[in-house]
């Protein structure tokens, strides 16, 4: 465990833990995430930035020279379904740009409360379909993202076979949340040693972003779809997270379906630590696991 994870695990736990215990609301990651913005949308110099749309939804293609065209990583943020954008994922999206080769498409979709299930995944999926009308075949596209970005590339993937369309080339999950009705073991067991979030957050989720939904509905818990004929996944969690289960109840649950899975239980780090890889060797550490697994696929 490097320095930097020790003393930015205490800043975690004084900054946001704190803050959730006082008010266990996952509508608080809205202006925790908004404050963060300024720093974390920076940009190397190398790092070409445009503003455009895929199938009608804002996005932002960021890529770095000698760029593989005719590929590309469609990213989807986290923030609870309620909060985050392409900017609060930059210091993670612009090093998948530089490092994987290819252009990669960070999606600003719509949020809940103000636009609920299906709003996000609507979105998701015209993004999805606006990449293959700029001609990158679906062998050539990556879909990853991290917490609730991690949940609708899930979500995306039973949506677009369910819809009869062709599923990316490999799916990249990074601390995904697949079961809204909480139910795995590490949301109680380590409800301490979680270093952002307490247990009372997740029972704010579905008034938030699902009201009129059962719990167990694969679009907004994918962990009870049918994952048959899934593309290559990885997962990557930190073993002291309550979303801990998540991951690996999905995984099992994609090995047994006979899909190539990869899951990765990092220890002591905290949810979706990769954002924090321009200050903690265990974030640009992941980040090289995530560009071998995308070169491995993409080749």
């Amino acid at each position: 465990m490097s320095f930097q994870l020790s003393l930015l695990n205490l800043l975690m736990r004084w900054q946001v833990k704190r803050r959730f215990r006082k008010n266990p609301d996952v509508q608080l990651l809205r202006p925790v995430m908004l404050q963060m913005e300024p720093r974390m949308s920076k940009l190397p110099a190398d790092i070409a930035l445009e503003e455009l749309t895929l199938g009608g939804v804002a996005a932002e293609r960021l890529s770095a020279p000698g760029a593989r065209e005719g590929a590309a990583f469609l990213y989807i943020h986290g923030g609870g379904f309620v909060a985050g954008s392409p900017r609060t994922h930059r210091p993670l999206t612009w090093r998948l740009a530089k490092d994987i080769g290819i252009p990669v498409y960070a999606i600003d979709y719509r949020l809940a409360p103000e636009h609920p299930y299906p709003a996000g995944l609507d979105d998701c999926v015209a993004a999805y379909r606006g990449l293959l009308e700029k001609g990158v075949p679906a062998k050539s596209i990556l879909v990853g993202g991290d917490s609730a970005g991690g949940n609708l590339t899930l979500a995306l993937a039973l949506r677009l076979k369910a819809e009869g369309l062709h599923l990316p080339v490999a799916l990249i999950c990074l601390s995904p949340a697949t079961d809204m009705t909480a139910s795995g073991e590490s949301y109680s067991t380590n409800a301490e040693a979680d270093s952002l979030f307490v247990p009372e957050i997740f029972h704010s989720l579905k008034p938030a972003y699902f009201p009129d939904l059962d719990e167990r509905d694969p679009f907004v818990s994918p962990l009870y779809g049918d994952v048959t004929g899934f593309p290559p996944t990885l997962f990557q969690v930190g073993e002291k997270e309550m979303l801990r289960d998540d991951s690996i109840r999905m995984a099992a649950s994609l090995k047994a379906a006979g899909a190539e899975t990869a899951i990765e239980v990092w220890p002591k780090v905290w949810h979706v630590w990769q954002l924090n890889a321009d200050m903690l060797p265990e974030g640009r550490e992941a980040i090289a696991h995530i560009v071998r697994f995308a070169k491995q696929h993409l080749a």
